[in-house]
């Protein structure tokens, strides 16, 4: 009963899969390309090793003979993490490089005259994997033996980890993704069915457990599937390959296999549980030794639910890991659960079936750790399903050359801390969380060791989220490639940002004394000194000030889109994509312009206030276009919440600001010493004045700077600055790109 509703799943999956390839008309796997991109933004493709712009599917969807549907919009898929702990900076840097291109791509589509649907982007959730059972069997066995750790169930723990996650993307601007697709809601129905259509194909096998009859049918087996390699080259005669994003002695026969079966080990072939390979795939070493090929990966394991028979290989020290039956699924080849590989392939597959009318599956990302085994062995199932999906239509490929199954493939680099890979396990690690400052778990710390939070030293503007993400685009070199996190550079992505914010407030400073002026010679309009106050004439400086903002834009745009150059010889020479670096760059530069056309504005010699709206609506549109937060992007508007000093940080000053004032003054009464009293007290209102209000971006006004300001206050806003930063700038650790 059990295999016959399976077979039921497979034959719709099959269906499905068939009816999708004769509507569209297409071979397997098609993702042609097109002479339309999106806004002509430049990407790396990891696939080709090759820059080449993203382009949507060019080809339309048919409906009947006489008509069609709107071109197909495209499809990104980026793989999600797997969720048995904090996500760390090696995380937030793929994800925060990720959103940037997706908000530029986005931005790309809306500005352009195209009719196809917007970008979607879609992640997966891996809440089904070896290291979440074994994290959850770890904090069960700390439990006390009465008291039951809610923890300690596998997908309890994922959804405690996947909820911080996104709280963790929304603490860093990140978008969310349009669709999520969780593991575990997806093996019954979608993967089980396509593991068993690759195995119907010839394109996998069954390594039976012990004591199960070997001569029976391969489907009935009880046991863990294996992907065939050898069978998959075999099956698709040289019409593709496998490991099309390995290196290159990876994609053959680089070491010799006979040794690894007689030998029975490698050089981390053992852990905690004895008899189980220190790898991704988890494989018992009677598993490594029944595989036919070393590239041969797990598509389903066999749930182990019971302690291994002495002729396996294990440990006398520990007992193996028994399964929880929260995450063992019902399959043709008994209980268990999908590989990690296969996850992604199969949902990809359904999610192309679900969206086959408005979208298609154009680009996959991940970090470069990915790139292989695990994308190179996704490319490979999806390939062998589509092959198998071509036999049972009865139209093989006839020798036709495969067409990619995803064409662009985008990856990101290590992020390296203390000159190491980031890694748990060597406790190198910074968890999002403590880099924000909102974690309170500092038990993986060793004794004297401090965070990376930099809650301690934050102004009334500090934003570490926005800093991070100043740093991940314009001061960790390419996103492609690999970086070192240290908060020596977070300091100098903190002082860039602050430049930025100096000018955002002083130039809205200037922009609404402007607006005073103007309303000022309207209420006078006969009154010639009022006249003068203002002005509609573009000087020398205006102009300048405006072709320089222009030529900004320009450049940002370029860098954000980037570039792919065809050379006469055939070469991309000369091409870039995303170029952060550069971005931030210009923006500083034309931070540093528009500070100086603020400060050579005043009463005696007033400007047009178009210019530097412009100027500053430029800034702020850019700011926004890379996703940095209303933190940043609104600084100087007033009327925002996320531009003013809390309640309770102005309410603690000036509670702090009376005990002080009323100390002085009793120490002076009872001293007898008034003058000695007010002098302190007229130190400490300097003190408020100079240092405590600045910090909140408040400026007081007395004496003849009063004038310039409203007449109902004797207060301003200004940029915000501390001693901190003060000491930062005339150190010289302030860096422009």
């Amino acid at each position: 009963m059990m295999h016959s509703r399976h077979y039921q799943s497979v034959r719709r999956l099959v269906n499905r899969s068939i009816a999708r390839r004769n509507t569209n008309n297409l071979a397997p796997c098609r993702c042609a390309s097109s002479s339309t991109s999106i806004g002509g933004m430049t990407i790396y493709n990891s696939l080709s090793s090759n820059y080449q712009k993203l382009y949507p599917p060019h080809h339309t969807h048919h409906i009947t003979d006489s008509t069609t549907s709107p071109t197909l919009g495209t499809a990104w898929y980026v793989c999600g993490p797997t969720v048995y702990d904090s996500a760390h900076l090696g995380h937030g840097r793929t994800y925060v490089s990720l959103d940037i291109l997706r908000r530029v791509a986005l931005s790309l589509h809306d500005g352009s005259s195209t009719t196809q649907p917007r970008p979607i982007y879609v992640m997966n959730i891996t809440d089904v994997d070896d290291k979440i059972i074994q994290r959850s069997m770890e904090i069960g066995a700390k439990s006390s033996k009465g008291d039951e750790e809610p923890l300690s169930n596998p997908l309890a723990l994922a959804r405690y980890y996947e909820m911080e996650f996104w709280q963790d993307l929304d603490a860093l601007n990140i978008l969310r993704p349009d669709v999520v697709c969780r593991v575990s809601e997806h093996v019954e129905q979608t993967i089980v069915p396509y593991i068993e259509l690759i195995l119907e194909g010839g394109m996998a096998y069954v390594i039976p457990e012990e004591n199960e009859d070997v001569d029976g049918d391969s489907e009935r087996l009880r046991g863990s599937v294996y992907f065939d390699v050898r069978a998959f080259e075999d099956v698709t005669k040289g019409r593709t390959k496998y490991g099309k994003l390995a290196p290159d002695s990876a994609s053959s026969d680089f070491f010799s296999w006979d040794e690894t079966k007689s030998n029975g080990s490698s050089d981390n072939s053992s852990n905690n549980h004895g008899n189980i390979i220190n790898n991704d795939e988890g494989e018992s070493l009677s598993q490594i030794r029944q595989k036919r090929d070393p590239r041969d990966f797990c598509l389903w394991k066999y749930r182990t639910q019971s302690p291994p028979s002495s002729s396996k290989v294990a440990t006398d020290s520990s007992p193996p890991m028994i399964e929880p039956a929260i995450v063992s699924y019902s399959s043709p080849w008994g209980p268990g659960r999908p590989g990690w590989h296969v996850e992604c392939s199969a949902m990809i597959q359904r999610l192309s079936m679900d969206f086959q009318s408005t979208h298609k599956f154009q680009l996959h990302a991940g970090g470069i750790d990915l790139k292989f085994p695990h994308h190179s062995n996704e490319i490979a199932q999806a390939e062998a399903f589509h092959e198998a999906v071509a036999e049972k239509a009865k139209d093989g490929e006839g020798g036709r050359k495969f067409e990619e199954w995803i064409p662009n493939w985008l990856h990101t680099g290590h992020l390296y801390v203390k000159g190491r890979k980031m890694s748990k396990s060597l406790k190198n690690f910074v968890t999002i969380r403590e880099m924000l400052g909102t974690s309170n778990n500092t038990s993986d710390k060793e004794e004297g060791e401090e965070t990376d939070s930099h809650q301690n030293e934050q102004s009334a503007w500090s934003c570490p989220s926005d800093d991070f993400r100043l740093w991940c685009l314009g001061l960790s070199g390419s996103y492609r490639g690999p970086a070192t996190y240290s908060k020596d550079r977070m300091d100098e992505a903190c002082v860039i940002r602050t430049k930025w914010i100096k000018f955002l407030m002083e130039g809205q400073q200037c922009l609404d004394e402007c607006k005073r002026a103007e309303n000022v010679c309207h209420s006078y309009a006969t009154d010639d000194s009022a006249s003068q106050q203002s002005t509609k004439v573009w000087g020398k400086d205006e102009l300048q000030l405006f072709k320089e903002v222009t030529q900004s834009g320009r450049k940002c745009r370029e860098a954000l889109v980037g570039r792919c150059a065809t050379n006469t010889d055939g070469s991309t020479r000369g091409s870039f994509d995303l170029d952060g670096a550069s971005f931030v760059k210009e923006l500083t530069k034309l931070a540093n312009l528009g500070l100086a056309y603020v400060h050579g504005t005043s009463i005696d010699k007033p400007r047009p206030e178009e210019p530097l709206r412009f100027a500053l609506d430029t800034f702020r549109r850019q700011l926004d276009l890379v996703g940095f937060s209303s933190y940043t992007v609104n600084a100087g508007i007033s009327t925002l919440e996320h531009t003013s000093p809390s309640d309770a940080d102005l309410l603690d000053e000036i509670a702090a600001f009376r005990r002080a004032i009323r100390a002085a003054t009793l120490n002076g009464i009872r001293s007898k010493d008034t003058l000695s009293a007010a002098k302190d007290v007229l130190g400490l209102c300097d003190e408020l004045r100079d240092d405590i209000l600045p910090s909140l971006g408040v400026e007081l006004v007395d004496g003849k700077a009063a004038n310039e300001v409203d007449n109902n206050r004797a207060w301003r806003r200004c940029s915000p600055r501390d001693t901190h930063d003060s000491q930062k700038m005339s150190s010289g650790k302030e860096v422009i790109p």
